[in-house]
């Protein structure tokens, strides 16, 4: 019963987080629809590009926050010392603002030498400008979401995503079209939707102040109530976060500066396999349409736009929603180390990669074989949905990547995660070179490289979870059975849609009917061949009646 009871209390965070994530992600997703519209693929890259500039300083600041302090925190309260995580959470919050003033004066100020230096056919300097304050709002957020989740609580986490996401879109359409038609710039534009993410971040601040506020009742509560710990200096508690931070940031930044080589590449180098291709003939293998009768550096952009929308946002989707997973993991882990509970960590870890996976599977199969009909039925037309199928795949190693460096972060072993992304990113480079060698790949070369980065990624994690936490994996279960599940879904769900389409259905209604015809035919699949359990229902919050009625069919 209480193993049942502990899963259930790590999935009912993972859910929280992953409920708040999709919703936010999938108004994300959804507001980019009338940003592309108002800023053409074009001014739809130049915010691609700035926003990925903003998200690596962002890796430096605010990312790595969350998952290092809710560790901490989650030490000292299993210990009863209320106190002390109060104390490491204001330490927190002090350094992190410090950090953050000075970056977002870096980027501000090193805006015009990055858009000159690195994308020179791309005037990206002013939307990078109007990021940089934002820097020091997210970080703040990053601080709180931290504090509440190392306190167990990940409904604030969700809800302030979410409020973010709708202020940001508002917002972003806004400004964007404001500044758009004021000036007839798609810099402008993109600047306006720049304005917009800070903005989001902002209400999302203020949710949290909020519901911090409301809860210090609660909080003088417990402080009354702490148990001694040891005592530990300034120093010592920054270095205890430093020492957590450091590693998942440079694992994290490494990725981001990766995004942002990819997007200079494709600025710099691209160019000159397009003009070859269009001398061979062959802009054919070019996924735009209508490339041999546009400008090289119009075809460029399209491809950045693909990268940036069609391939990142759309993967972005089940990717996070398994990091959040990852995420609720790290103090679950954190405290099950601190009592020496290997035996639980090792029940965790196959956990969560189980569920990880069983998302995974279904979401690399739909993006493999519906991204044309997703993609109409979400934008309103079908461009990049090859580069979106092409990534597809990827999605099982972007989640095994993030679910194991979770839990090497939760067992204090950060430093394995880092040292393991930095020799996948290092592959990516030349895997790059090789893609750009051959201009046939054109923009398919990055897709392929970033696949294999993240499964060399997950497989040197892995491989050090198996040897040092001496954990058996059957893959059997984990991987070859979702996706086989997966693979009958996919299988019985075109055939569906082909029918659909083949009796005069529109596409955008066909893929309706088919997206809940899917997940329903890969549960009964799941159950069927025992890849979900019974035992997997009961450990998600609600389980038990879920059971009780498959019982009663």
């Amino acid at each position: 019963m209480e193993s049942t009871t502990n899963k259930q209390s790590l999935m009912k965070g993972a859910m929280i987080l992953s409920i708040g994530v999709l919703v936010s992600r999938i108004i994300g997703m959804v507001y980019r629809i009338p940003i592309r519209n108002i800023l053409t693929d074009e001014g739809n890259s130049i915010y691609g590009v700035a926003y990925g500039i903003y998200v690596v300083i962002l890796t430096l600041t605010a990312m790595a926050i969350p998952g290092a302090l809710s560790k901490l925190i989650a030490e000292r309260r299993a210990a009863g010392a209320y106190k002390e995580a109060q104390r490491v959470y204001h330490l927190a919050m002090i350094y992190a603002l410090g950090v953050a003033c000075v970056m977002a004066i870096v980027l501000w100020c090193s805006a015009d030498f990055i858009s000159n230096t690195f994308y020179p056919t791309q005037d990206v300097a002013l939307p990078i400008k109007a990021l940089a304050p934002t820097v020091i709002i997210a970080t703040s957020l990053g601080v709180l979401r931290g504090y509440f989740q190392g306190m167990g609580d990940m409904v604030p986490t969700a809800s302030s995503q979410v409020i973010e996401q709708i202020i940001n879109v508002i917002f972003s359409v806004v400004l964007a079209y404001s500044f758009l038609n004021t000036t007839q710039s798609l810099v402008w534009g993109a600047t306006g939707s720049a304005l917009g993410t800070g903005m989001g971040a902002i209400a999302g601040l203020i949710v949290l102040l909020t519901l911090y506020f409301l809860k210090r009742p609660r909080i003088k509560k417990e402080l009354a109530h702490s148990t001694e710990y040891e005592y530990q200096s300034t120093g010592t508690i920054l270095k205890q976060i430093l020492n957590m931070m450091i590693p998942v940031i440079i694992s994290a930044s490494v990725f981001s500066i990766m995004t942002s080589i990819d997007q200079s590449m494709i600025s710099k180098v691209l160019p000159r396999n397009i003009d070859i291709l269009r001398e061979q003939g062959l802009l054919n293998l070019v996924p735009v349409m209508d490339a041999a009768n546009l400008k090289t550096d119009t075809v460029v952009n399209h491809l950045s736009s693909y990268l940036s929308f069609q391939y990142m946002t759309f993967m972005n989707i089940p990717v996070s929603l398994i990091l959040q997973l990852g995420l609720a993991t790290v103090p679950a882990i954190a405290a099950a180390m601190a009592a020496g509970l290997y035996k639980d960590i090792r029940k965790k870890t196959k956990l969560i990669f189980k569920v990880g996976l069983l998302i995974a599977a279904p979401s690399a199969v739909a993006f493999l074989i519906f991204a044309d009909p997703i993609l109409t039925l979400v934008v309103g037309d079908a461009k990049g949905a090859e580069v979106l199928s092409a990534g597809a795949i990827g999605i099982l190693g972007m989640a095994l990547a993030q679910l194991s460096a979770g839990v090497l972060q939760g067992m204090s072993k950060q430093s394995i995660p880092t040292i393991n992304a930095v020799i996948a990113c290092a592959i990516k480079v030349a895997m790059n070179l090789i893609a750009l060698s051959i201009p046939a790949l054109n923009i398919y070369g990055f897709i392929h490289s970033t696949t294999l980065c993240y499964v060399i990624y997950a497989i040197l994690n892995i491989r050090y979870l198996c040897k040092h936490l001496h954990i058996k994996f059957n893959w059997k279960k984990l991987l070859l059975k979702p996706m086989i599940c997966a693979g009958v879904m996919g299988i019985i769900s075109y055939a569906i849609y082909a029918l659909l389409i083949f009796i005069g259905v529109s596409v955008k209604l066909s893929i309706l009917v088919v997206i809940p015809i899917a997940a329903i035919i890969y549960f009964l699949v799941g159950l069927a061949t025992h890849t979900i359990s019974r035992s997997d229902l009961l450990s998600f919050p609600g389980g038990k009646k879920v059971v009780a009625f498959l019982e009663r069919a």
